[in-house]
């Protein structure tokens, strides 16, 4: 499987005024991963974030905050099941999510 960020986006949303999603791969049968570009514009805020997949996270662009920590560009979280985590930009930022498994029910 690959995914290239300059194709066309099987869909854009808007999560709220300040967040953009970018839907780069839905997941299938024979493979459940879900791809995303999720665009925060400064002051951002998505609330409380509660994982039942595991998440994997990959700071393109700004600086990224959990709710507890500020990370930089290159940085590589990962979100086990079970997790909490409150997504938000004060600089603003791009990230790439991957959920391997597919999305939370």
């Amino acid at each position: 499987m690959s995914v290239h960020l300059n194709q066309a986006p099987v869909s854009d949303t808007r999560v709220n005024e300040h967040i953009t999603m970018r839907r780069l791969k839905d997941g299938t049968p024979n493979d459940p991963s879900v791809i995303m570009l999720l665009e925060f514009a400064p002051g951002a805020r998505f609330g409380e974030d509660r994982h039942s997949v595991r998440e994997i996270v990959h700071v393109l662009k700004g600086e990224f905050g959990d709710g507890t920590n500020a990370w930089p560009v290159g940085t590589l979280l990962c979100a086990e099941p079970g997790s909490v985590h409150y997504p938000q930009s004060a600089t603003g930022c791009t990230i790439l999510v991957v959920h391997p498994d597919g999305e939370d029910a």
